[in-house]
């Protein structure tokens, strides 16, 4: 196992070299248009903004190209596939019942869950009402009580609060333990940093850091990990960006935020207080670590009812940062909020003079396509539309504002040439742009079947039991992340190729 990581760790330097990468010399400059640009920045220089760029100490332009660690500090389940997705537990628990071509019809009339508009309990009490018309009573009442003792796990808080009822504090923990020092190590960064990412974005969940039974008061746990990135990082040529991925009381109704369909966040200012502490203490302890060059506020802060609350929220956790942290760069996304008709066409971020926001970048998300969790690819998907549109408006964000754009988070999702051959038209456009960007995401295990760059690597062996955390013991699920382990993983490699390419590509500044 460990030769063929050795060996998959040699051709990526291999191809990165031939692609044009001096790993000899991490500052290695690109002329263009007459000036030195940096195409792989060496830490622990200390990045800063200015105007529609990010630049080094020396004032050359520097292009983050960079990927997302997701799925390790906030746990999303269908990412390392430790359990069934609620849409796909509850056919399930219906096909061991001897009803799932009911459930499924019954799912079909009531509509399905849209999560941006409504809550998890009002689509399963329409659900349920369907089920119940169409199966005995004694199996409808077999399914509820199966529901209530059973329930699907949405979340990571689902997750952690069902760990904690079957195996107490220290069995829960010990589970969290092996799966945070198992999903990313040393040998993840060295890998990203083979392929040619210069940087890596984090995303956390507040709960590894604070207890909602005691606010304010932070333990050492999460920043244990963090710590350990950061050094990871450094010495492998790698900046970090920080990324607030799940708050407290949720900023958007989404299950990657730890809690399906609370979104309390923009609600209620005692979260934000919360967050903007938290980001304080975070800031205190890296203030000082150029290797961290970013602070990402809000993961899609969806949740905003406009763009005076999102300004109002942002602007304290900003003013809570810049209080002991002058110099780190800060990022603020528009929470998909680019893609609604109101904004779509004036625009949404605040300009950052007035408020007194220095040293910012205005992040963009966007997923084109399929989701392979949910569904097969579609060959003729028209990307080039989904490009376009983005390309209007973030441009239009950047000439209003005078900031750099981030692509923070994107993926055609599915492996189909059409999809493959969009991210390199994605990224080479980025490239031309002068614009950051960091795909979603690093790791993945396919539990579908179906073709996927979810993962830029994935689990190379059949994955044949999706673990019922209700059900399987602790050894169990122990054995499951312990297959976890990088050798156990292999480069997507049509999307490698890809990705050797673009962020090779010479560095231009944004005009």
């Amino acid at each position: 196992m460990k030769q063929r990581l050795l060996w998959t760790l040699l051709a990526t330097f291999l191809h990165a070299a031939a692609a044009g990468v001096d790993f000899g010399n991490p500052t290695a400059t690109a002329q263009t248009d007459g000036a030195a640009e940096v195409l792989l920045p060496a830490p622990p220089e200390r990045l800063t903004v200015r105007g529609r760029n990010i630049v080094n100490r020396r004032g050359e332009v520097v292009s983050l190209r960079g990927i997302n660690f997701g799925g390790w500090l906030m746990m999303e389940i269908w990412i390392p596939s430790l359990e069934l997705e609620w849409h796909d537990r509850l056919p399930q628990m219906a096909r061991e019942l001897g009803f799932e071509a009911e459930w499924r019809a019954a799912d079909k009339e009531a509509g399905g869950f849209d999560d941006d508009k409504e809550r998890i309990e009002d689509y399963l009490a329409r659900l349920h009402q369907k089920l119940q018309d169409k199966i005995p009573a004694d199996k409808f009442q077999a399914y509820l009580d199966r529901f209530h003792r059973e329930p699907p796990v949405y979340a990571a808080q689902d997750m952690d609060a069902l760990l904690r009822r079957r195996f107490g504090d220290a069995g829960a923990q010990e589970i969290w333990d092996a799966f945070h020092n198992t999903w990313i190590t040393e040998t993840d960064f060295q890998l990203a940093r083979a392929l040619g990412f210069n940087f890596v974005r984090i995303p956390f969940w507040y709960r590894w850091f604070e207890d909602d039974a005691a606010p304010y008061q932070y333990q050492e746990y999460g920043f244990r990990y963090l710590d350990r990135a950061v050094a990871w990082a450094r010495e492998h040529g790698l900046y970090v960006m920080l990324d607030l991925h799940g708050a407290p009381g949720c900023q958007s109704p989404w299950d990657h935020t730890g809690e399906l369909s609370r979104a309390r966040f923009f609600a209620e200012p005692e979260f934000q207080r919360r967050a903007a502490a938290l980001w304080q203490a975070i800031a205190t302890r890296y203030r000082n670590n150029p290797t961290v060059f970013a602070y990402d506020l809000l993961n899609e802060p969806f949740s905003a009812r406009d763009v005076q609350q999102w300004t109002a929220a942002h602007d304290r956790i900003y003013r809570a940062i810049r209080a002991v942290d002058p110099h780190t760069i800060i990022v603020m996304e528009d929470g998909y909020k680019l893609e609604e008709p109101a904004y779509r066409t004036r625009g949404f971020f605040p300009k950052p003079g007035p408020l007194g926001w220095t040293n910012l970048v205005y992040s963009i998300h966007f997923y084109s396509g399929w989701d392979p969790e949910l569904t097969a690819g579609d060959p003729r998907f028209d990307h080039d539309q989904v490009l376009r549109d983005l390309l209007r408006v973030a441009r239009r964000e950047q000439q209003r504002h005078n900031v750099p754009i981030y692509l923070g988070e994107f993926s055609t999702m599915n492996d189909l040439p059409n999809d493959l051959a969009a991210m390199k038209r994605f990224m080479t456009r980025f490239n031309e742009l002068g614009w950051h960007y960091s795909p979603w995401t690093w790791k993945y295990v396919n539990d579908t079947g179906r073709g996927s760059i979810w993962g830029v690597y994935q689990y190379n062996r059949p994955w044949t039991h999706t673990l019922n955390l209700h059900r399987d013991s602790r050894a169990t699920i122990l054995d499951a992340i312990g297959r976890l382990t990088m050798d156990n993983f292999s480069l997507h490699e049509g999307y490698g190729k890809i990705l050797r390419e673009v962020l090779a590509q010479p560095v231009r500044a944004a005009r």
